[in-house]
């Protein structure tokens, strides 16, 4: 096996919160680092490499232990396969998410690979902005939740084409694009990305996500959001209306 090791800031098992999967159960591995500048950032925690990996053994967080980081391939493994034994017949796939898991596309490739084999579904959550490392790890993936995160939710924006590049990519899997929204959005920036995601495909499911508030950002309004979708469906053929479900819930 791999002796790859990665930092880690937690794993656990929940539902997935976000997007068209919303609702099925996934055992999560929450990567740490990130180097983006997202407003609306709601797991500040894991954006720094330092500190260890927690392991939720219950959804209740009740019983947690802590390891030191970085964790091997070979370790995670074994943490996944306990999580997911405990999820029994709900278990769904393993969800990538951070953090950023591309920042460590080796780790990925091979983590992929081994979950493939032993039999899981593995599903990537990742910024979008980095398309090279998503090429390396695209083989291995069985769903890709991609973001475009528009110019107005990024203290230092990410030129849009950068996403398109890793959309062209990540179509090799199934696909959806999440388009987090803050009242701080132009209608502009939105159609913009809208615009480049139907040039590549405009049958890739799109979810307009409005932003839980966190640190002074706020979603747009109902109707604004009402309006917005029917001009992203002129567009797109599948748009939806997703809020993060697993924040209603108060899970993870």
């Amino acid at each position: 096996m791999s002796g790859l090791a990665a930092p880690i800031y937690e794993v656990f098992s929940s539902v997935q919160g976000e997007g068209p999967l919303v609702g099925v159960r996934q055992v999560f591995v929450r990567f740490r680092g990130c180097d983006l500048t997202c407003r609306y950032c709601d797991t500040p925690q894991a954006r720094t490499v330092a500190g260890p990996c927690y392991i939720h053994q219950t959804d209740d967080g009740e019983d947690s232990t802590e390891r030191d980081n970085p964790v091997s391939v070979d370790e995670l493994l074994q943490i996944v396969d306990h999580l997911v034994s405990e999820a029994r017949g709900a278990y769904h796939s393993l969800a990538l998410t951070g953090g950023e898991p591309l920042l460590y596309p080796d780790y990925i490739a091979a983590l992929a690979a081994a979950l493939r084999q032993a039999g899981h579904k593995v599903y990537l959550e990742t910024a979008g902005h980095l398309p090279q490392a998503l090429s390396t790890v695209i083989n291995n993936i069985d769903w890709v939740a991609m973001d475009f995160k528009l110019p107005a939710t990024l203290v230092e924006p990410v030129e849009l084409a950068i996403f398109a590049e890793s959309l062209k990519t990540a179509r090799q899997s199934d696909t959806f694009v999440k388009i987090v929204l803050t009242d701080a959005v132009p209608t502009d920036e939105l159609l913009a990305a809208c615009r480049i995601i139907a040039q590549l495909d405009s049958s890739v499911s799109v979810t307009l996500q409005p932003v839980t508030p966190v640190g002074g950002c706020r979603p747009p309004g109902t109707a604004t959001l009402l309006r917005w979708q029917l001009l992203c469906s002129e567009l797109l053929d599948d748009v939806r209306i997703i809020p993060q479900c697993h924040r209603l819930l108060k899970v993870k």
